[in-house]
């Protein structure tokens, strides 16, 4: 019945609904972007501060009402599952899986998180950048560097 209905609509109205649906996608990208620059600035200040009153379960329920997922789930899920993940979640794009990837080297420190699975998961993110963009990143293979002598230092 859409794909009659489809048909009946002229051009221009179609192209209108199309914009619409791609002005709302980028909406989503840019807003998840901005939450996670957010929560990273957060954290840098609170440790800079020394007043460290970063609360993980907090940015959960952030992230839990504005992504439809916890960072909790995305560290402990199977590697298998991850890419039908980033599939499922048009606002991670590239530039928003490697923000990800930055909280998630921010967090790895924190009481109740674990960090040798937090800075995995990192890896294969900014790995899964790496594929999807088909580039190399001076400031990314600085972060995999990073990464690989912290789990080195961590005894991964």
């Amino acid at each position: 019945m859409e794909n009659i209905y489809r048909k009946k609509l002229p051009l221009p109205l179609l192209i209108w609904e199309f914009m619409e649906r791609r002005d709302f996608i980028v909406d989503e990208i840019q807003k998840f972007g901005q939450m996670v620059l957010g929560l990273i600035g957060k954290l840098v200040q609170s440790r800079q501060t020394q007043k460290y009153d970063f609360n993980l379960s907090m940015v959960d329920l952030e992230f839990e009402s504005e992504a439809g997922f916890t960072l909790k789930m995305l560290i402990e899920m199977e590697s298998s599952n991850l890419e039908a993940f980033l599939a499922n979640h048009r606002e991670l794009n590239s530039d928003n899986i490697e923000l990800l990837a930055d909280l998630l080297i921010e967090i790895s420190d924190d009481p109740g998180v674990s960090s040798q699975h937090a800075l995995a998961r990192a890896k294969e993110l900014l790995l899964l950048v790496d594929v999807r963009e088909r580039t190399y990143a001076m400031e990314r293979a600085g972060k995999l560097d990073f990464i690989e002598g912290k789990l080195r230092s961590t005894g991964s």
